[in-house]
């Protein structure tokens, strides 16, 4: 009797399990694995495929638009994680002294930027940034500056600035959300023991709080590095890599190398070499921010 509940439970388990894993396997595995093999291969989607060995990745190294690509990319994904995590840190800190009820209304209007599609965002911001009759560029006439009127999308000087802004409008909800919860989590005690031992609100954050959710200020890093390094629809919408390959990235140069050019092994190439980079970076981060774990 009790062989066949077990069995049973196990059954149950397993059946519970299999989606995730043929989500996994079919999802990530497989595509993967057929990119890295694609990678050594000449193929442009409908001829015969013939292996080239190390060609594709030499051409890449050689490649300055997709040099150029990867450090936009980088640039994008590094800034908008520094800025997002700190803004969201500060506002979960800042979150966290109020009253329930205020603290929800603004907990849930900081996060809405995440819930909005991204085409949706990018379209909002085109009509922002737009030169002519943008809103940036109204308010900053209104208010006297009309000299630091600009094309904000249109300059190769500001473009990225510009995007990385919005990027960092659209992300820092998720760090913040993560954060406050992270907060909520620590026991009163503790800050009630600061206190009695004369620490400011100040050297509280400082030496007892931030310590304790070291653990998941690394998440939210890590978290938003790999969404800003992947954006592929937010920069297409606004510049579509422009102007003159100012802001284009690596998902977008992939995009057009594999459908407009049909260059689908060499673009795999570049989705294997961006894979490598991007596990260098979250390794990286998880490095720097590795310390004690504390329990409570």
């Amino acid at each position: 009797m009790r062989k066949r509940k077990k069995r049973t439970r196990l059954l149950l388990a397993v059946g519970f399990m299999l989606p995730a894993y043929a989500f996994i396997l079919f999802g990530f595995l497989i595509p993967g694995a057929w990119n890295i093999v694609l990678s050594f291969q000449e193929w442009d989607g409908f001829n015969e495929k013939k292996f080239v060995l190390f060609q594709n990745y030499v051409k890449a190294f050689h490649d300055s638009l997709f040099l150029r690509s990867i450090s936009n990319s980088v640039i994008i994904a590094v800034v908008t994680m520094i800025g997002a995590v700190i803004l969201g840190l500060l506002l979960a800190m800042m979150l966290y002294r109020l009253r329930k009820r205020e603290g929800a209304l603004y907990r849930l209007i900081i996060f809405m930027p995440a819930m909005i599609p991204v085409s949706i965002i990018g379209l909002l911001f085109t009509f922002i940034y737009n030169s002519d009759m943008g809103l940036l560029n109204q308010l900053l006439r209104l208010i006297g500056l009309t000299g630091l009127t600009n094309a904000w999308l249109e300059n190769s000087a500001t473009v990225l600035p510009c995007v990385i802004a919005v990027g960092i409008w659209r992300l820092l909800g998720m760090p913040m959300m993560l954060c406050f919860v992270s907060l909520q989590a620590v026991p009163p005690t503790l800050l009630e023991a600061g206190r009695i031992d004369g620490a400011s609100y100040r050297q509280q954050m400082i030496h007892i709080l931030l310590p304790l959710i070291r653990p998941t200020i690394a998440l939210s890093m890590v978290f938003v590095l790999l969404n800003a390094f992947k954006t592929y629809d937010l920069v297409y919408v606004l510049t579509k890599g422009g102007p003159a390959n100012a802001s284009m990235t690596v998902p977008i140069y992939m995009q057009k190398t594999a459908f407009t050019y049909s260059k689908f092994s060499y673009s795999s190439t570049m989705g294997v070499l961006t894979a490598i980079i991007i596990i260098v970076i979250v390794l990286l981060t998880q490095r720097i921010m590795k310390g004690e774990t504390y329990e409570f």
